[in-house]
Formats: C-alpha cells, sequence, structure tokens
C-alpha cells in the first residue's frame, strides 16, 4: 500500500490533482500509474470496476507508488470495506445527502471504536502477516471522500462536515449541476455558489474540499476558493484527446498543403 501520505496530504489542503480510471484494465492502472498523476481515481460507480478488480489493479499501481482512491457505486458498508481489504488508500462516497448518511459511510470505513469495519483487511495487510500494525493505522492512514452532489447535500453541509472522520467534501458538478436543472459542462454562478458553500462548511471544520473539473482553466478560480482536491480527465478522454491530436496534425500537414 502507498501509506498514510496520500490521507495526509488530502488533510493538509496541498493542491492534488488526479484522473479517473474507468476502462478495467491491468494494462490502463500500470501505465496510468506512470503519468506523475498525484493519484488515480478508481470509478466503482459509473463504469464496470467492482472492488473486485482492485485484485489486479492495485499490484499494477503499487509498483510506482501510485495511491488509488476507489469510488463506490453506493453508500453500502460491503462495497466500503472490500475496497479498503483489497488495499485501497481510500475511498470515495457517492450521493452523500445528510450527516445520517456521512457518518453511515464514515462508520463503514472505520474499526471500532470509531466505526464497524471488520477485521479480515486480507491483502491490506498482506495476508495477515501486518494484521495488527494495519488495524491499528488504519483508521487514520486510509482518506474517506464524501461527494456533494445534490440540493439536499447543500442544505446539509453542516452536518456532512462535521462528522468525525470525513476527511473531504468532494463535489460532483455533473450531478450538482441536474439537480439544479442545469446541463451539466459550465461553472455557471449558481453552481459557483454552491461550490464556494461547500469550500466554506468544509474550511469551518478542518477538512479538504475538491471537485472534478471538466477544463484545467477552471482551476485557479477554483483554488481561489479554496479546493485543494482536483480530479480532471480520466483514460477514456486521455485516449480520444491523444488519438484526436495525432488525427488532427496529420490532417494540418497534408491537407494544407
Amino acid at each position: 500500500m502507498a501509506g498514510h501520505a496520500f490521507a495526509e496530504t488530502i488533510r493538509s489542503g496541498k493542491p492534488q490533482i488526479g484522473g479517473w480510471m474507468q476502462i478495467p484494465h491491468v494494462m490502463v492502472a500500470e501505465t496510468l500509474a506512470q503519468t506523475n498523476l498525484d493519484f488515480l481515481l478508481v470509478d466503482g460507480e459509473h463504469s464496470p470496476i467492482p472492488p473486485n478488480s482492485l485484485l489486479e489493479i492495485l499490484p499494477a499501481t503499487e509498483r510506482y507508488g501510485m495511491p488509488v482512491m476507489y469510488r463506490v457505486a453506493w453508500n453500502r458498508i460491503e462495497l466500503i470495506k472490500a475496497a479498503l481489504d483489497h488495499g485501497a488508500n481510500g475511498i470515495m462516497v457517492p450521493m452523500v445527502n445528510s450527516g445520517a448518511e456521512a457518518i453511515d459511510a464514515v462508520s463503514s470505513a472505520k474499526y471500532p471504536p470509531a466505526g464497524k469495519r471488520g477485521s479480515g483487511a486480507w491483502r491490506a495487510s498482506n495476508y495477515y502477516q501486518n494484521d495488527s500494525e494495519y488495524r491499528k493505522n488504519a483508521n487514520s492512514s486510509l482518506a474517506v471522500v464524501l461527494q456533494i452532489e445534490t440540493r439536499e447535500a447543500l442544505n446539509n453541509l453542516d452536518d456532512i462536515a462535521s462528522t468525525p472522520g470525513v476527511d473531504a467534501l468532494f463535489i460532483g458538478p455533473a450531478d450538482l449541476a441536474l439537480s439544479f436543472g442545469m446541463e451539466p459542462g459550465r461553472l455557471a454562478p449558481e453552481l459557483m455558489d454552491a461550490c464556494q458553500a461547500v469550500a466554506d462548511a468544509a474550511k469551518k471544520y478542518g477538512i479538504a474540499s475538491g471537485i472534478d473539473v471538466a477544463s484545467i482553466d477552471y482551476l485557479p478560480r477554483l483554488r481561489q476558493m479554496g479546493l485543494s482536491l482536483f480530479t480532471y480527465g480520466s483514460d477514456l478522454d486521455f485516449v480520444l484527446q491523444g488519438g484526436r491530436a495525432v488525427a488532427k496534425d496529420f490532417h494540418h500537414v497534408f491537407l494544407t498543403k
């Protein structure tokens, strides 16, 4: 595992940029792990990567010291503990709308007395060889990031952000835009106000905040608001952008002569 540094860096508020992994193949994981991104966000919600796929993904990313955060499909203990038992460095939980849901997410990720995670971190503890040490450090060394994606969540920001054990609030701009009745993809004033509210709530309770960005050009403005944990692009995007760039350059050379 890529240890404490990832969770500690999130908590510090130091800016970080990660990319999404959505293609369920170890070759993609191993290639992305060499990109010099700060972390990978492996998506188990909107791509076909269930927790058991981490059995192949994590050895490939760990080879290059790349931290992995895994987004579970839903706020359920069996998904959260499975990701952590495999050895993920943190979890992202989507659609957290209340303090009670935040408590559930944190509880699923923490060992007693802070939570209800059961003993059995088979791979994360190096097949139980380091089980005691792993359990001793897991509650503090693994990141818990909760997504703010609805109007309901915005109305309950204080309850969510003040939940002990939450390391960061992460805005899902597409779903948040949809909850406002807007088309995703641009930082409309109402969405920017929501981002500021999330950043302010996170700062109030001493945790980090972040967002997925559609353009690198948005980063300075969002950073100025107080956000520090960012994602941009995915394996799918990188393949498309790279291929289209080559095609554009090729056609420019041969079609403009």
